[in-house]
C-alpha cells in the first residue's frame, strides 16, 4: 500500500512538470533580448583593413528597402549600356502609383509629372520611395533582371524576388529578398573600387552620401568630419511594433581609411539596437588594429 502511495505521488509530481515545461522554455523564444538589450538573432558583417569580422555573416536577412541600391547598381549598369542619359525622363501617373505606402513624390504632384532617371534614383535611394523603387523596377527589367546582374558580378547570396507593391500585398514575400550581411558588404566593397569609373556609379554614390533615412541608426555613431554612404531598411511592424531594422554602408574615416558595415536586426524593439551592434564591432576592430 505504502509503495503504491509513492507511485502515486510520483506520478502526480512527474505530470506537474510537465504542465510547466512549456512555461519554461517559451520564455526563451527565438529573438529574445539578452542582458545587454539587444536581440540575440541579429547578423553583422564588418570589413576593416581586409579584415572580415560580425555574427552571423553568412546566414539570410531580409533586406527590406536595402535591396534599393543592388537595384540602383544594375540601373547605373543599364543606363550604360544604353548610353541612356540620367536627365531622361519617364511619365508617372499618380493614379498608379501605391497610394497607402512611404512614398514622399506622393506630395511632389497630381495628376501626371516626368520624373527623370536621377530623380527617381535620389528619391528611392536617398528618401527610400517604394514607387520610384517600382517604377525602376518596370523601366528596367523587374526584380528579377537585378538578380541576375549581381550574379553575373559573382554575387549569389543577394536574392531579390519580389517588387514594393509585391511585398505590401503579401508581407511574407519579403523575406524571399534576402542577403547575407557578408554578401551585402561585399557588394559595398565593389562598389566602392567601382564608383568613379562612370558618371552613373558616381550618381549613385552622391545620391547615398546624402540618405536622409536612419538618423538614429549608424549615422548617429559616425566620427565627427566621416563620411557615411549608406541604405538602410524597415520591415512591416508586428502586433508588438517590432521591426525588422537595417543598416548597411561604409563608413570613410577623414585620412582615407574605411570600415564596411552590414547590419540586419531583425523584429527590433529600438532604432537604436542597430547603433549599438554596430558600434560595439567598430570598436571591437579598432581595439584591435590599435594593438597590432
Amino acid at each position: 500500500m505504502e509503495n503504491k502511495q509513492k507511485l502515486s505521488n510520483l506520478v502526480f509530481l512527474l505530470s506537474i512538470i510537465l504542465v510547466f515545461i512549456p512555461y519554461c522554455t517559451s520564455a526563451q523564444p527565438t529573438g529574445k533580448y539578452v542582458k545587454e538589450g539587444l536581440p540575440d538573432n541579429y547578423g553583422i558583417c564588418l570589413i576593416a583593413d581586409g579584415k572580415v569580422t560580425g555574427a552571423r555573416t553568412d546566414a539570410p536577412f531580409a533586406m527590406h528597402s536595402v535591396m534599393k541600391f543592388p537595384q540602383a547598381i544594375y540601373v547605373a549598369e543599364y543606363l550604360k549600356k544604353q548610353k541612356t542619359s540620367l536627365h531622361e525622363t519617364v511619365k508617372v501617373r499618380k493614379a498608379d502609383l501605391m497610394q497607402d505606402t512611404w512614398s514622399p513624390m506622393l506630395m511632389m504632384f497630381d495628376g501626371e509629372r516626368h520624373f527623370s532617371y536621377a530623380e527617381l534614383l535620389e528619391l528611392s535611394l536617398s528618401q527610400s520611395d517604394n514607387n520610384a523603387c517600382d517604377i525602376l523596377f518596370r523601366q528596367f527589367g523587374g526584380p528579377k533582371s537585378v538578380e541576375e546582374y549581381l550574379k553575373k558580378l559573382g554575387f549569389n547570396d543577394i536574392h531579390i524576388k519580389w517588387s514594393e507593391r509585391e511585398m505590401g500585398v503579401n508581407p511574407v514575400c519579403s523575406a524571399d529578398n534576402n542577403c547575407s550581411p557578408k554578401g551585402m558588404a561585399r557588394l559595398f566593397e565593389w562598389f566602392y573600387q567601382e564608383k568613379d569609373k562612370d558618371e552613373y556609379l558616381c550618381f549613385v554614390w552622391n545620391t547615398m552620401a546624402n540618405c536622409k533615412t536612419g538618423s538614429s541608426r549608424l549615422a548617429s555613431i559616425i566620427p565627427e568630419g566621416s563620411v557615411f554612404v549608406h541604405k538602410t531598411g524597415t520591415g512591416f511592424p508586428s502586433k508588438d511594433m517590432r521591426q525588422d531594422r537595417n543598416d548597411v554602408g561604409i563608413i570613410i574615416s577623414p585620412d582615407g581609411t574605411y570600415q564596411i558595415i552590414a547590419v540586419f536586426v531583425p523584429q527590433s524593439m529600438r532604432e537604436e539596437d542597430v547603433s549599438t551592434i554596430g558600434e560595439k564591432y567598430i570598436m571591437s576592430s579598432s581595439s584591435a588594429r590599435k594593438g597590432n
